[in-house]
């Protein structure tokens, strides 16, 4: 019998360099740093709840070969998901991409003439990229909300997304309940 739903073993919807594309000012960054755990990490953690499970793993399903997208699904992965999930991702990437793990312990990244910034700064940082994240995330369900005729397998405006089964309108994210 084979595996329903692994959709880990999929593959990401966005690729290293669509995130630096998308959401990085040095198009030089590291591609190695944006790993596919870090990938699957951002969409589990920002993507899939927001969109539904069975809706996420439709999508994957329509993005991995053979099968083929329909064009508003095209359009709403390019024009939507894509941009969401890179601001996301880099979200997730940030500590990494400061810091490094060695055998001597954690140690910061610092080319030659830069310095690191405080912590006060990076969470400021981090704390906005979160914040695009979810403005992006907001317009993309409304997005999905006008246009749910033309993804049947949606469920709009239902709470269906909410992993755990939570229709109070209650919302816990990063430690604050947002009611």
């Amino acid at each position: 019998m084979p595996l329903a739903n692994n959709y880990i073993a999929d593959d990401n919807f966005l690729t290293p360099l669509e995130v630096v594309t998308l959401v990085f000012t040095n198009k030089n960054t590291d591609l190695s740093l944006i790993s596919k755990q870090i990938r699957d990490v951002a969409e589990i953690a920002h993507i899939i709840e927001p969109l539904g499970f069975d809706f996420f793993v439709h999508l994957k399903s329509q993005f991995t070969a053979p099968a083929v997208p329909t064009a508003d699904e095209t359009v709403l992965m390019d024009n939507w998901i894509k941009p969401t999930l890179a601001e996301f991702t880099k979200f997730e990437l940030i500590l990494e991409i400061q810091n490094q793990s060695t055998s001597s312990g954690i140690v910061g990244n610092i080319p030659e003439f830069a310095s690191l910034v405080s912590p006060a700064q990076l969470n400021v940082y981090k704390q906005d990229t979160y914040r695009k994240g979810k403005v992006l995330i907001s317009q993309l369900i409304n997005f999905l909300n006008k246009n749910a005729t033309s993804f049947p397998e949606y469920q709009s405006e239902s709470g269906s997304g909410l992993l755990c089964g939570n229709k109070t309108g209650a919302i816990k994210t990063h430690g604050m309940i947002i009611y």
